[in-house]
């Protein structure tokens, strides 16, 4: 929360929220080296009649296609790529029927007439394969199998019954021999025994023996023209195989092709299928277990993208969605697709084979599930050729860090530290390190400790970490879990069901024990360290309580119960630094000396799909597709209950969330660090609740970054967006949401709208087009304590406001009759928690009478870095008036932008702030370079608002870019009037016209006068920098190529624009 007399300030310095969309991380894992890039391209094409002009456009401009993907387009630059080529048909359904004279189970022995014996295994699933030459179909016969008195009788109903074969599966449970009869109609039997012949063979090929896979069946259907390799020149030879109605598969049968299939056999290399349905499908299964053998060769150690192209929607009757989704994932592939028809429609027309209706589309299943692409309406030569170079580069990716640093004091004191956060590529690892900052505020070179070291030096038994079950804390020990979270732990790489001794391993793992690590035991992921990678995270520190609460009034207790007191009794708490991982848990590690001293794994990461849950973690093909606890946590102190029969007290809460590792929060409590209290013993009374999605749907992956707050009605809440892919069906499912959960809300482990939280949608967004509401700014208007006002905004560019200012909580609503305060341009998403302040002009404007900075463009995924569009950084003045847009604002320019030279910006720019016709409600600054964008908050000293830029290199196989270190003033965007930083780098701000840090503007009918500079360019061999972080007169900024404290830029700063009181630790709302 923000009081109104304060300046907003932010040492937030993530990169981005989070990562959501299509990631190959191409790590040490896999066998690659960090910062190489390597990857097999496979181009799946569907070639029955309707494909003619996709194949000419691919085929034809393949040449163009293959050299940018190797390298022409700046996108590709440095990797190293290979390519293969396969074609698909109908379905085999499609092939096993219209010959009297093809079977099935061509290798079996061949039966005819009405009675024979047949000897069968116990356990075996086997096909019946029946031909009928005389073709008048078998729908009511029945066919008999005796062992003794037993019968197994099998109506036509079960089987895929033909005019001229018939066929389906039996299981057998006792082994011996059958006596089989086939009883058709009795009348004509004389006259048709001769014409019916029949075979068995077995199914699965893991069970029982002879499994055929139908090859000379599925060949028909699928099959690989060129495998994997690095000449292009095969590739294109290999392209003339395609044609409309190409063989050996032809035309196919119908309108659904073999899709599911094709995808399936990529993935397997040519394996069996599995031979059933789902259980729920209720019309006739055609998976007879079918196999091509037909192996792409996909390389072990790179990262794997199809792109597929089709127009037809595929049979799921052979191979469903799950089975080919399932099969993908366990190969870590990516599948683009590229759909010759509308959305909706060709190969993403809605078809379940669940047994139930579906809304979603077979391709959008698909993409989403490996986390790909789907470019609809392709057709055209150029079309074809950006859809299909969007696509890879889409699918092909390396990320890099997003450095973090936090204080551990609001301003340059003895002791002061500095909190790194760091992660390897090569492994994910990950680190907190700890440095002291000398007296002049620089880095000491030596760190004070590594969490990892120390983490590392711990036995697993040793370690304090607990988890929850149904929202009740619990120690993350084997009894204490539930099924589902045992089940977790139990299932292999490829989706199977391990034994219980397998799933207590993985516990194990998951605590620190390295026993099962590959080569050895199990064969787990080997780790670099202990801790995983901290990516988005950010340490927040929290020492003794030191919040600005007052001790009296607006809901605060008073007398024995006052804030002051509680400060008092915890001044000498031990100070611990919390910071969220991607191995599973949030950790609080001891700011003294490093050591852990707590760890949660949230309770809604457990999942037994093949994709995700804890699991994951310890399989050798992780490659950090999977996110966990990557949001940055919330800490304050508030006056509440904790549990359903206890009274208020003063407790320090954290709330935790996911960024893109999940759709969730949770909370504990951390008010007493001490060893006693911090123990798997009082797991009850650490975990308050978890709120997740399964809660409320309209909670999408958590992105957004709560603020704890004390509500007008009395009450404490946290107060957070829905972030993005909620998954609501209802009214105002996919809008952007402000959610209100209060604290005290979910202490009894259920959760109620309008009474444990609420929702305030916006309007803007649908399920069909989803919206997605990001970290909020509280302001509190009348400096009782209380939030009154809230700004946040979304990714469709809407900055809003929300009005909590009333008692009654049925009374906040969206400010501005429901309008958003300002739209910004179209493509330009705000992702950042919004600055705010006092107008720093207008001192009796109308109420709220506040500036709202922020900046725009996203960073969410490896595929927002070739996003082009213009962003933009924008002060809009809230006045009471909404529904504002650009032309409401005015535009700065720049009067230098030169990489090495600096930017410069019109300092005397005129805004008609007091004008009451043509009033102009603030400024904007269109970022001049292409990709730049603003992802992280900025910061407002003395009248100059600092924020930083990115721009992200294009290459999909980069994981840097460059950025600019920005310093404006908060008036008008224009350049300072003196220098307020050390430009040149030599460690001081002189304000001369001379000194190198200001620049001299000549004037052509005048003076010439020297203003300072607007912007530096970062360094690109530090990456792209995160957000600056202030204290004492130093600005520090860590980039993506940051390794250690000494690698941080650090500028110093103008004396007399800086204020070093104001508190520089989590949250930034409140001075010491």
């Amino acid at each position: 929360m923000q009081q109104k007399d304060k300046r907003r300030l932010s040492v937030r310095s993530s990169l981005a929220a989070g990562v959501i969309g299509i990631i190959i991380l191409l790590s040490a894992q896999q066998g690659v080296a960090a910062g190489s890039c390597q990857a097999d391209v496979v181009f799946l094409m569907d070639n029955t009649g309707s494909m003619g002009s996709m194949i000419s456009s691919t085929r034809n401009n393949a040449a163009t296609i293959l050299n940018a993907i190797s390298g022409d387009d700046e996108r590709f630059e440095g990797i190293d790529v290979q390519y293969g080529l396969a074609t698909y048909w109908g379905d085999p359904l499609e092939y096993k029927g219209g010959s009297s004279s093809s079977y099935h189970c061509p290798f079996a022995t061949e039966y005819s007439g009405q009675i024979n014996n047949i000897e069968l295994e116990s356990g075996v699933t086997y096909y019946l394969d029946m031909i009928d030459t005389w073709g008048d179909g078998w729908n009511n016969s029945l066919w008999n199998l005796s062992l003794g008195s037993s019968t197994v009788v099998v109506k036509g109903a079960d089987f895929n019954w033909g005019r001229y074969k018939s066929g389906g599966t039996f299981s057998i449970v006792t082994a011996g021999t059958y006596t089989v009869t086939i009883n058709p109609w009795s009348y004509w039997w004389p006259h048709w025994s001769s014409e019916v012949r029949w075979r068995f063979c077995p199914v699965d090929g893991g069970t029982g023996s002879g499994a055929t896979g139908f090859p000379e069946i599925a060949r028909k259907a699928f099959k690989v023209n060129q495998v994997i390799t690095e000449t292009k020149s095969d590739v294109i030879s290999s392209m003339s195989e395609w044609s409309t109605c190409s063989s050996p598969g032809g035309c196919g049968g119908d309108w659904p092709e073999a899709n599911y299939f094709a995808l399936h056999q990529l993935a397997t290399e040519g394996e069996i299928t599995d031979g059933k349905c789902p259980d729920a499908y209720t019309g006739t299964c055609t998976d007879l277990g079918y196999k091509t053998e037909d192996q792409i060769g996909w390389r072990e150690n790179s990262g794997k993208v199809i792109v597929w192209f089709g127009d037809a929607r595929s049979h799921c009757s052979t191979v469903d969605a799950d089975e080919a989704i399932d099969a993908l994932l366990a190969k870590n592939i990516v599948v683009a697709a590229i759909n010759t028809k509308s959305a909706d429609y060709g190969i993403d027309t809605a078809s379940s084979c669940n047994g139930s209706s579906s809304s979603t589309g077979q391709a959008t299943i698909i993409t989403d599930a490996t986390k790909g692409t789907l470019t609809n309406n392709v057709s055209g030569s150029e079309k074809t050729v950006n859809a299909i170079l969007d696509a890879v580069s889409k699918g092909i990716a390396q990320v890099g860090s997003g450095a973090a640093v936090t204080f551990s004091t609001s301003s340059l004191k003895e002791d002061t530290q500095l909190f790194q956060t760091l992660l390897d590529s090569k492994d994910w690892s990950g680190d907190l390190v700890a440095y002291n900052l000398n007296d002049d505020g620089s880095i000491n070179s030596m760190p004070n400790w590594s969490a990892a070291t120390e983490l590392d030096a711990t036995a697993p038994e040793d370690r304090t970490i607990i988890t929850s079950v149904g929202g009740d804390g619990v120690p993350f020990q084997w009894d204490s879990l539930n099924a589902d979270q045992k089940a977790d732990l139990q299932t292999s790489p490829i989706g199977k069901t391990e034994t219980e001794a397998i799933g207590q391993a993985r516990l194990r793992y998951l605590r620190g024990s390295r026993t099962d690590e590959s080569p050895s035991g199990l064969g787990f992921r080997t780790r670099g360290s202990t801790l995983g990678d901290i990516w988005h995270s950010r340490a927040i520190f929290v020492g003794k309580p030191n919040r600005s609460w007052p001790d009296s009034g607006a809901g605060f207790p008073e007398d024995g119960d006052k804030y002051s007191t509680f400060v008092t009794s915890k001044s000498g708490r031990t100070p611990v630094v919390y910071v969220g991982a991607n191995d599973g848990l949030l950790h609080g590690f001891n700011a003294t000396n490093g050591k852990e001293v707590i760890a949660y794994a949230p309770g809604n990461l457990y999942s037994n799909s093949i994709s995700t849950g804890y699991h994951r973690l310890t399989d050798p093909t992780f490659n950090h597709e999977n996110l966990y606890v990557d949001g940055t946590p919330t800490v304050s102190d508030a006056f509440i209950k904790t549990t359903s029969g206890s009274t208020e007290d003063w407790h320090t809460i954290l709330i935790g969330s996911q960024g893109r590792g999940g759709r969730g929060l949770f909370a504990l409590d951390v008010t007493s660090p001490n060893t006693s209290t911090f123990s798997e013993a009082n797991a009850a009374d650490l975990v308050l609740w978890e709120f997740t999605n399964s809660d409320d749907a309209h909670l999408g992956y958590t992105y957004s970054r709560p603020i704890i707050v004390l509500m007008n009605n009395g009450r404490w809440a946290a107060i957070t967006g829905n972030g993005l892919e909620d998954t609501a069906t209802d009214g105002s499912g996919g809008q952007a949401q402000l959610f209100i959960i209060y604290l005290d809300g979910g202490i009894d482990g259920t959760w109620t709208e309008g009474t444990d939280y609420l929702r305030i949608p916006t309007g803007s967004g649908s399920t069909s087009n989803r919206n997605g509401l990001f970290s909020p700014a509280v302001v509190d208007l009348d400096n009782n304590g209380t939030g009154d006002r809230v700004y946040a905004g979304d990714v469709d560019g809407n900055l809003w406001a929300f009005d909590i200012s009333q008692s009654s909580d049925s009374a906040w609503a969206v400010a501005h009759d429901t309008d958003p305060l300002l739209t910004a341009q179209s493509n330009q998403p705000i992702i950042v928690a919004p600055t705010v302040i006092q107008h720093p002009t207008v001192t009796h404007g109308s109420s709220p009478n506040l500036m709202i900075l922020f900046g725009t463009g996203r960073f969410l995924s490896e595929a927002d870095k070739t996003l082009v569009d213009t962003q933009s950084f924008y002060a809009v003045w809230d006045n009471g008036t909404g529904n504002l847009d650009r032309s409401n604002l005015v535009s700065q320019s720049f009067v230098l932008n030169d990489d090495s030279g600096g930017r410069v910006t019109d300092t005397n720019l005129e805004i008609s702030y007091s004008s009451f016709s043509g009033r102009q409600y603030g400024w904007y600054i269109d970022l001049p370079a292409s990709g730049e964008r603003v992802v992280s908050e900025a910061l407002v000293y003395g009248g100059i608002v600092y924020f930083n830029t990115i721009i992200p290199d294009k290459s999909v196989c980069a994981s840097g870019g460059t950025g600019w270190e920005m310093s404006v003033k908060a008036q008008n965007g224009g350049s300072s009037d003196d220098a307020v930083f050390d430009f040149n780098d030599d460690s001081e701000v002189l304000k001369t016209r001379d000194g190198g840090d200001e620049y001299t503007i000549v004037v052509t009918d005048g003076e010439d006068y020297s203003v300072g500079y607007a912007g530096r360019k970062f360094d690109p061999d530090k990456g792209m920098p995160a957000g600056p972080s202030i204290i004492g007169d130093k600005r520090f900024t860590p980039g993506t190529a940051t390794e250690t404290g000494e690698e941080i830029v650090d500028t110093v700063l103008s004396d007399n624009e800086v204020n070093t009181t104001g508190r520089l630790s989590w949250d930034q709302l409140f001075p010491d």
